[in-house]
């Protein structure tokens, strides 16, 4: 969490530098041309080469530090270490899990948003969620838990997620997928150990 945190005040620091300096040169600017009479142009002072080297080469520093924390926090992201990984498969028009030899299809019942088979996460466990589809292209989104991904045939989309809330959490297909669209709500249930 640490490393997360740190990434996002490097972040806001960034940009608060980069519109610093947008208003500060074009302040500049307009005290310069406040001060053109009639037609007459008014140059700009000499430059110096260093400072010229050092305004480059700060933000280049800079570019390249944000860089590598961002490749560092992608990386640590995807190798984490998980404790399950969950086969999600999107059919028309219902979801299908498959973890540690069990198999189990998730469709809708009477209930609304609510469905027969919800997915079960443990509190603070890893997952690593495997998301495809056998027929046509579905999205699994929970927006309440921050998980979106496209389930495309033929394709294996990945999501490293740790639950850190509890509850039960509803989500949709977000993808048109046909006629059923509106019937395979996804539900997953987070309880603790």
């Amino acid at each position: 969490m640490e490393l997360t945190s740190l990434y996002f005040d490097v972040v806001h620091y960034a940009i608060f530098l980069c519109i610093f300096i947008t208003i500060l040169v074009s302040l500049y600017l307009g005290f310069v041309m406040s001060f053109i009479n009639g037609t007459q142009f008014v140059g700009v002072p000499s430059e110096s080469s260093l400072l010229e080297f050092f305004w480059t080469f700060l933000p280049t520093l800079l570019v390249l530090g944000l860089c590598l924390n961002n490749i560092n926090y992608v990386l640590h992201d995807i190798e984490a270490t998980v404790s399950k990984s969950i086969k999600v498969i999107g059919r028309q028009w219902y979801w299908s899990y498959e973890y540690d030899d069990i198999e189990y299809d998730s469709y809708m019942n009477q209930l609304i948003n609510n469905v027969e088979l919800p997915l079960e996460l443990n509190y603070l466990d890893s997952y690593r969620l495997l998301i495809t589809s056998s027929d046509v292209i579905h999205s699994f989104s929970v927006p309440d838990l921050g998980i979106k991904s496209d389930a495309i045939p033929g394709r294996i989309n990945q999501i490293v997620y740790v639950p850190d809330h509890l509850g039960v959490f509803i989500g949709y297909c977000s993808e048109l997928c046909g006629a059923g669209h509106s019937y395979m709500p996804i539900v997953i249930e987070i309880t603790h150990v």
